[in-house]
């Protein structure tokens, strides 16, 4: 329980309105009522955070850790290539190349709901998602490799795929006790050649 405490606190997390055993009660977590927009894109943010877990714990509790490994990593390799389809069209639409520079004016992400200007003393981390992720990890310890996966498989693939030339490389993630979220993008080879680091397109 200290250690729990200490890594919340660490990241600017409070227990008020976290349930210990990794309930998490929406309306306690949303916090900010002069941005509806925000706080609406953080409420869907959470309810999805929290369906990943179930997600994840189901396999787990029906396959077993190694085996449900492959298959969350696939089913979310699938995902960031769906997405990240759906960039470039939108791309083509607006009469943009595939440079990485363009990736942000076509992402998918309401970015409201990851404002930089969180506020620590309410209890607040940058990603919603974190939010929700770091209240299950003391219960649920196999969670420490299903929660970064996720940041892993999707950002990195999206980029690869939108880019067909880039990929990148996690080096701070507050799902691993960091007190941010940051990458470094860079041309590859491999990708260019289409070896993407989590998978193969299908077509």
């Amino acid at each position: 329980m200290k250690e729990r405490r200490d890594f919340l606190k660490k990241l600017g997390l409070s227990t008020v309105g976290v349930v210990i055993g990794g309930g998490c009660p929406l309306s306690a977590m949303v916090k900010d009522d002069t941005n509806e927009a925000a706080t609406q894109a953080r409420l869907g943010a959470y309810q999805f955070a929290m369906q990943y877990f179930h997600f994840c714990k189901t396999l787990i509790d029906t396959l077993g850790e190694e085996k449900a490994f492959p298959v969350v990593q696939q089913a979310l390799f699938e995902l960031a290539i769906d997405r990240s389809d759906k960039m470039r069209a939108k791309a083509v639409e607006l009469g943009l190349d595939f440079a990485d520079k363009n990736s942000g004016k076509v992402n998918d992400l309401p970015f409201a709901g990851w404002r930089a200007g969180f506020d620590k003393s309410k209890g607040e981390v940058f990603c919603p998602y974190a939010q929700v992720w770091l209240t299950y990890y003391e219960e649920y310890p196999w969670f420490k490799r299903f929660a970064p996966l996720y940041c892993d498989v999707i950002d990195i693939t999206k980029v690869e795929n939108f880019t067909r030339t880039t990929s990148q490389r996690k080096t701070k993630n507050l799902l691993w006790g960091d007190d941010n979220c940051e990458s470094v993008n860079f041309e590859s080879d491999k990708v260019k050649q289409g070896i993407f680091t989590y998978g193969t397109r299908k077509s």
